[in-house]
């Protein structure tokens, strides 16, 4: 009997096991209990400034500022792909403004990113912090850039409207600066894996380039950068050590000749950079129509025509001629919208190999930047992005 009553418990302990291994292979109560947990379960977010953000879900409606380069824009895009136009609800005007060439492409491509709202921008006191409120954002990605400005005169209304803001910052070209903003974006779109492979992607570049450089011993190229917004004819700015271009440069190994004559940006003295006679010459390129003889790089252009405009400022200028950067060609243009963006570690690669080649030689900038484009964007690569004068 007591044999019995053991066999009995033993089968109806199989049994058990049975059953409940076929709920759970059917998505039954064990399924239910784990899918409850995680839908309830709250996104944590760390940004840039070590702030704390707390989202109920992953954000579906998101307002961006700095779209045209520093902002969340780009990233956005490579997280979501195409609907990317549906999650921004908010967009500055800067993008379609000063970034024509790239915003023409994006949007004959992504028609619906045409119909996102334009509500001002930071810098120049033009954002609609009402329109942004009625817009019923899940939260502002907001670069530090602007924090300042954005907390003093705006977000005092967005808190009480129980928006969240997360800040971001590709300005500074710090590598953890950019990974904790692309971490920070991922996680609030619910897109982490997707994340994690731009950060990869980021990451494993961008070393490679500062371990060599932090093992070349030799003396280091003095550099002229200038932006060629203003043509031949005129002077673009120049950068200090610490300021977007130059601090790029300052970074891969080049000696920035400008660096202790210009307090952040601006123009230097045209005899200056004959006296300084620099070793190579970098004038920045975008997209400036309404100054024909700027220099122009990017979707709307094409190698012959931006060759040409390049060899303008060489021939043009008075004594240019005679510089030894000139002479033995080592001029070269690269695009304005590169740096402070998702993918700018193309940039580092580029300002490396101009500056020590034979260090660089397997290093491709262009390659590089196609590679994301094509791997993460969804826009197609084409146009013009890194020059050398022939």
């Amino acid at each position: 009997m007591f044999k019995k009553k053991k066999f009995m418990a033993y089968l109806a302990t199989v049994l058990l096991l049975v059953v409940s291994m076929i709920m759970t292979a059917c998505g039954g109560p064990a399924d239910t209990k784990k899918d409850a947990a995680q839908s309830g379960k709250q996104i944590e977010i760390t940004d840039v400034t070590g702030q704390k953000v707390t989202l109920k879900k992953p954000a579906e409606r998101v307002v961006v500022q700095l779209s045209a380069s520093g902002g969340a824009f780009l990233t956005m895009a490579a997280l979501q792909g195409k609907d990317v136009a549906k999650t921004i609800v908010g967009i500055d005007p800067y993008l379609s403004k000063l970034r024509t060439d790239m915003w023409d492409r994006y949007k004959s491509e992504v028609p619906e990113l045409e119909k996102i709202p334009l509500i001002g921008n930071v810098n120049d006191k033009t954002f609609d912090v009402e329109k942004v409120i009625s817009l019923n954002p899940d939260v502002i990605f907001m670069p530090l850039y602007f924090k300042d400005q954005y907390e003093s005169d705006y977000k005092p209304k967005i808190d009480a409207a129980g928006i969240p803001t997360i800040y971001i910052d590709y300005h500074a070209e710090k590598l953890e600066n950019h990974q904790k903003s692309i971490e920070a974006i991922g996680k609030a779109l619910g897109k982490e894996e997707r994340a994690a492979e731009i950060n990869k992607f980021y990451t494993e570049r961008l070393t490679r380039v500062m371990d060599r450089i932090s093992k070349i011993n030799k003396p280091k190229p003095t550099v002229y950068i200038e932006t060629g917004n203003e043509g031949p004819e005129g002077l673009g700015f120049a950068y200090s050590a610490n300021v977007a271009w130059g601090a790029l440069a300052t970074q891969v190994g080049g000696d920035l000749i400008t660096k202790d004559v210009v307090q952040k940006a601006g123009p230097v003295n045209p005899e200056f950079i004959l006296e300084r006679n620099p070793d190579i010459i970098i004038i920045i390129g975008s997209y400036w129509p309404k100054k024909p003889t700027s220099m122009r790089l990017g979707f709307d252009t094409n190698e012959a025509k931006s060759q040409a405009l390049l060899k303008a400022f060489t021939t043009e200028r008075q004594g240019w001629p005679e510089l030894k950067a000139v002479q033995s060609k080592n001029v070269y243009s690269t695009h304005h919208g590169l740096p402070r963006e998702v993918y700018d570690v193309a940039v580092f690669e580029y300002l490396a190999k101009t500056f020590y080649p034979e260090e660089f030689k397997d290093v491709d900038p262009e390659g590089t930047l196609k590679e994301f484009y094509d791997k993460f964007l969804p826009f197609s690569y084409g146009g013009v992005w890194f020059m050398q004068l022939n």
